[in-house]
């Protein structure tokens, strides 16, 4: 995207926060924008890009709840597929087409894995998702217990110098009752998943595939691979699970999940899941919240701690990271079993890797996929370079007090506490 595009799409983030701020009606907020854009782009473009970052793409009455679907070309944004174009080429379902006489782009919702990797890839800004921007905000005005959950890629987005335990503390400042790591439930699914992979080994399975916490890969394995989708651990995400057990203990709580990923959206909208989280915020959308409440993490000196996650929870945040976590649990659990890894490093790549488990000619028996490249920390989402997310998430993990995620005694705790009434398997997708 260009760096004007994106200019303007956080432009009217921040936008959005700020008359959120002191409007409750969302479609007071909608007026108020438009009336704040000035002649940066038509009227007509405005309008559509203001809806979504209200969270509709359809004229009316703006929704409180945001819903299917999550990305849409803003027509009046688009020239025409041309040179530089690049959205087509990053889709790897081919749900994105040069469907019409002058080139625009057409997307096929039902071949679409949400992943935003063409959002970021158009030129233009002419692909866009809905945002829970105002949402967000209006949830924290109406409920008095509304926890954000930090995805376990945010250490280092907000800059070189602003600490995890400073972003902790402006999200309080924001409203939030309280912030929990999402690497506490990876700590979570790493021990389920890691007994799962025991249990598969044990029948015969020749493999086991993950990445529960990517959304478009789990899509990928088990909506276009139907001969390989029983392979596909059934764990939810550690996004689902660490909602669902701050709602099994504060039946009052509200659940905001922050992170880079897009495709969280339409994860936490599916029938199945929806009960965890109530919205969804990139940590570009986050900033621009920070931004309009002139909230500058870097400068609180009041530092909350972040303890909830083992070393091995954090590391889900890059490529790589899931199958060292879980393999490190299987070998405390049985240290004689191989487990040989692979790594789908971005959507190409994990589709090469699902021909060959496919074709019989992959050898490993753990797979680990990752739709954007990196990891989760090279998210459409994201607000620092993948290289440098991944260093940040890395020096964040080793100032854990606990290395894997089988000894961290508070999952294990909340585990068998809810055993029986939180739910962490899913048909997902």
């Amino acid at each position: 995207m260009k760096e004007d595009k994106l200019r303007l799409r956080r432009k009217i983030y921040r936008l959005v926060a700020e008359h959120a701020r002191t409007l409750d009606n969302l479609d007071d907020v909608y007026e108020a924008v438009l009336d704040s854009m000035g002649e940066d782009i038509s009227r007509e473009e405005a309008e559509f890009r203001v809806r979504a970052a209200l969270g509709s793409f359809e004229k009316g009455k703006i929704p409180e709840q945001v819903d299917f679907p999550f990305i849409s070309v803003v027509e009046k944004a688009c020239k025409g597929y041309q040179d530089g174009c690049a959205c087509v080429d990053a889709c790897g379902t081919e749900a994105l087409s040069k469907g019409d006489m002058d080139g625009k782009p057409v997307i096929d919702i039902n071949k679409c894995l949400s992943c935003g990797l063409c959002i970021v890839a158009c030129p233009e800004g002419a692909i866009t998702d809905k945002a829970e921007i105002a949402q967000t905000i209006n949830l924290i005005k109406k409920h008095k217990r509304v926890y954000a959950i930090l995805a376990p890629a945010f250490s280092g987005q907000f800059g070189p110098d602003v600490s995890e335990e400073q972003i902790k503390s402006a999200l309080l400042m924001l409203g939030f009752y309280d912030v929990v790591e999402v690497a506490l439930g990876a700590d979570m699914i790493t021990v389920k998943e890691a007994n799962e992979f025991l249990k598969r080994m044990e029948r015969g399975d020749k493999f086991m595939i993950t990445s529960c916490c990517c959304p478009p890969f789990v899509r990928l394995a088990k909506g276009f691979r139907p001969k390989i989708a029983g392979l596909v651990s059934d764990s939810v995400s550690p996004m689902i699970a660490v909602a669902r057990f701050i709602k099994a203990e504060d039946e009052n709580a509200k659940v905001v999940f922050i992170g880079p990923c897009i495709a969280k959206k339409t994860e936490a909208k599916l029938p199945e899941l929806k009960d965890a989280v109530d919205c969804v915020l990139t940590f570009e959308e986050l900033d621009a919240i920070f931004e309009a409440y002139k909230l500058e993490p870097g400068r609180i000196d009041v530092k909350m701690p972040l303890s909830d996650a083992s070393h091995d929870g954090r590391i889900y945040a890059h490529t790589g990271g899931v199958s060292a976590a879980i393999a490190a649990s299987i070998k405390r659990l049985n240290p004689n079993l191989e487990v040989k890894i692979r790594h789908g490093n971005g959507i190409k790549e994990c589709k090469r890797i699902l021909d060959a488990i496919e074709q019989g000619e992959l050898e490993a028996n753990f797979v680990e996929g990752m739709a954007c490249i990196g990891g989760c920390v090279g998210g459409p989402g994201k607000l620092v370079d993948p290289e440098v997310g991944a260093k940040a998430v890395d020096a964040f993990a080793k100032r854990s007090q606990i290395k894997e995620a089988i000894s961290n005694e508070a999952a294990n705790i909340l585990i068998e506490k809810y055993k029986d009434k939180v739910e962490l398997n899913s048909a997902k997708m």
